[in-house]
């Protein structure tokens, strides 16, 4: 059936539902194809070094650290070296920036400081857009300065933090080609915007990072963006096919000694009151007062224990609705503090719920069929305990509508190998429901960046079994992966088996009892020379393929991927027309939409896609991507509009739309999303979020207000409004209240 995903735990497996379907007498095994594709580059693969040519960062110690305000001219920078040697990675690897950039790096007994200045001809057309944490500084919409830190030089994680010339700021974790904001350390910056470029300061205490004591130097990278260009300049790694989030391009950060984390002690309590009204139900106003706090202590410079007493996550943004035309959900990201913290040690080979299936999802918990199940208590150890990678997480929730109170456990171990690969275990044991349901598992991940000297290489392989309340069965699943991202050609294989008992209770698996085999070829060209050259910055040919079997060898499903033209120009635009041949095979009536029922059968059909997006640096921007052409028996038209309008960060006005239209031989049917954001910022630290849904599948209208104050680092002052209407079409009136809820909430960090 179609649905509207909403703040329930849904997840979207990442193709589309349809392929299509073609009786094969020879089955030729999936993984021979595998191993022709990408198998014979493996013998070239070699243990990794270190980069040899990666510059080196003095850092100078201080009395007292700098008064931040972004401008780098309190006295202590001048005591520091000023390193300008970064170099182009885009458009040209390894030549000159078109602008200067100069870095500065000191500390005190408590912090990290690190001082950027960017020097610009045309301060004027510097674009900073965005105030919000999190936001647009993170990708290439704006000019940025990024910071990458390894203070454990193991080569495979890091910190990044970055900002942009309104010290908007962003934080998360990095590792190998990927990247995630999925931490929130306590940390400060500032950016400002002078006559000769722009400038930044970040202080990062060391209190909140974890670090190996006694080494002789950290890996340290910074990246600078200038938007207008598109044009990314570094200080170590500056090839094409370097990712900046790859520890092992660090360049090296010597004189960091002598530095404390106190007492590794934070203690983060919370007070709420709230008011809240069902009015469907016909309840008077609910006052509540509530409280509850986290503690956190650091057992050595990198490794966590943490204790969480009555969770609330009541400024957690909500999730965005979508339309969801296939038959299995839609997948939304953990949003939650104290999952999030440490969550890089979850990932498990080459798995992802993005991509399709993770044994441990942390949406399980606390969260059922879009009710919020109340969390009693959680408690975690996590982080580093030499070359050994360990997180072990258990949290209770109370009963609530039926739901029983329950335990839910997970621990994951890794333990580092090579340069920069990984072996490690998985055990989960819980479920949302009650039922006993237990998970273990297995992975192996090779990876390099000195592939054939500069490449990047990944071989990954796992195992899992599930101990769930259905004795009958393949309760097992295994996946091989051969990848070799990079940015000429990127080229991945996977094949992954998932038997039709396996059920992981807190992990995610939106599809079982089938075998995938995916392909990928991309080849994405940066032409140089005449007219093409000089209008197209990357052009990419892609050629994807997806085949699904069960598990008795019947192709189910089908997809070929092809993008006769995909580009992005020298400004940033990027246009995109691409064609997709399908086959599903039903084995089942399937309701499209209400009323609109699918027969059992094979379907074979193909669909188009014309995507164009204006250059996101701009203070407006239009997106717009058009799916049309055959869908199952009959046709459809699935369009996405947006469009959004900044003012130099002060106000970020966006407006999305997505209509679907399917005209079947079963019946026809319509489904559409509205969303509208208005966000106003006086400071990074200080801002209005308002966010705006509806859809005409559920028939209801949502709003969600968020109000932000940040007095400090670590001590927030969060006022949150919600509410949601029913669109009935009867002669009264159109919306019905549903539920109302204002929060008053203050977080506070007290570290000692």
């Amino acid at each position: 059936m179609m649905s509207i995903g909403s703040s329930g735990v849904s997840v979207e497996f990442w193709y589309n539902a349809a392929s299509y379907r073609k009786e094969i007498n020879m089955k030729p095994h999936p993984l021979l194809a595998v191993l022709a594709v990408l198998g014979p580059l493996v013998s070239f693969a070699a243990p990794q070094t270190p980069p040899s040519e990666a510059p080196t960062v003095k850092a100078v110690r201080v009395e007292k650290g700098p008064s931040l305000d972004g401008r780098l001219d309190d006295e202590v920078w001048q005591k520091a070296p000023v390193f300008s040697g970064f170099k182009m990675v885009f458009p040209r690897p390894g030549d000159e920036p078109s602008e200067k950039t100069e870095l500065r790096v000191i500390f005190d007994e408590n912090s990290l400081y690190i001082g950027v200045f960017c020097y610009d001809r045309e301060p004027a057309r510097i674009s900073a857009n965005s105030m919000s944490h999190d936001g647009d500084n993170e990708h290439e919409s704006e000019d940025a300065v990024r910071i990458l830190l390894d203070p454990f030089l193991d080569r495979r994680n890091a910190y990044f933090f970055s900002v942009n010339p309104r010290g908007a700021r962003s934080e998360g974790l990095a590792t190998g080609e990927h990247s995630s904001l999925a931490w929130d350390g306590i940390w400060d910056a500032r950016g400002v915007i002078g006559e000769d470029g722009w400038s930044a300061e970040v202080r990062i205490p060391f209190k909140t990072i974890s670090f190996k004591p006694g080494l002789a130097s950290w890996g340290v990278n910074v990246e600078r963006v200038i938007a207008r260009k598109q044009e990314t300049d570094r200080l170590s790694g500056a090839r094409g096919d370097s990712f900046f989030t790859n520890p092992a391009e660090a360049a090296a950060l010597e004189g960091v000694a002598g530095v404390k984390q106190g007492l590794g002690l934070t203690f983060k309590p919370y007070g709420l009151a709230s008011a809240s009204r069902n009015h469907e139900a016909g309840e008077p106003t609910d006052w509540t007062w509530d409280g509850g706090f986290d503690l956190y202590k650091n057992f050595t410079p990198n490794f966590v224990g943490a204790f969480s007493y009555n969770m609330d996550f009541a400024e957690t943004e909500v999730d965005e609705r979508r339309v969801n035309l296939t038959r299995f959900p839609l997948y939304y990201p953990e949003k939650r503090t104290f999952f999030l913290e440490g969550s890089e040690i979850f990932n498990f080979g080459t798995t992802s719920a993005e991509g399709g299936f993770a044994p441990f999802f942390s949406r399980r918990i606390g969260l059922f069929e879009g009710r919020q199940v109340p969390v009693a208590f959680g408690t975690k150890a996590f982080g580093k305990l030499g070359n050994t990678n360990i997180q072990v997480l258990d949290v209770r929730t109370n009963a609530l509508n039926g739901l029983p109170a329950e335990n839910f456990l997970a621990a994951r171990v890794s333990q580092n190998i090579l340069a920069e690969s990984k072996v490690g275990l998985i055990f989960t044991d819980g479920s949302p429901t009650g039922e006993k349901n237990s998970l273990a598992g297995f992975d192996l991940v090779y990876q390099t960046s000195r592939f054939m000297k500069d490449k990047n290489f990944l071989a990954g392989g796992w195992f899992v079994y599930n101990w769930n309340a259905n004795p009958a069965g393949r309760h097992d699943g295994f996946g091989l992966k051969l990848d070799y991202p990079n940015d000429l050609w990127d080229i991945a294989a996977t094949y992954n088996s998932y038997g039709d008992a396996l059920d992981p209770g807190i992990g995610f698996l939106p599809r079982k009892n089938i075998r995938v085999f995916n392909l990928g070829v991309n080849y994405m060209p940066r032409p140089e020379k005449g007219l093409v050259g000089r209008l197209v910055r990357q052009l990419f040919y892609e050629l994807r393929f997806s085949f699904t079997w069960d598990l008795q060898g019947v192709l189910e499903t089908r997809r070929i991927f092809t993008a006769p033209l995909n580009l992005r120009t020298e400004s940033g635009e990027h246009l995109e027309f691409n064609v997709v041949p399908n086959f599903d095979l039903l084995r089942e009536d399937w309701e499209v939409s209400d009323g609109v029922i699918l027969p059992p059968g094979a379907y074979t059909f193909t669909n188009y896609g014309v995507q164009f997006e204006t250059a996101s640096h701009r203070p407006w921007s239009v997106g717009l991507e058009w799916k049309f052409g055959q869908f199952y028996s009959g046709h459809y038209d699935d369009v996405e509009l947006g469009f959004s309008l900044k003012f130099k960060g002060f106000a970020t006005l966006g407006l999305d739309a997505n209509f679907v239209r399917g005209r079947l031989p079963q019946g026809n049917f319509e489904e559409n999303v509205y969303q509208f954001k208005a966000d106003f910022y006086l400071t990074p630290r200080l801002g209005l979020m308002n966010y705006v849904q509806y859809d005409d599948d559920s028939n209801e209208l949502g709003i969600n207000t968020r109000f932000r104050w940040e007095i400090s680092p670590g001590n927030t002052i969060y006022l949150v409004y919600s509410k949601n209407w029913e669109r009935r079409w009867d002669p009264a009136r159109r919306f019905y209240p549903l539920e109302e809820r204002g929060v008053f909430k203050i977080t506070l960090s007290i570290r000692p």
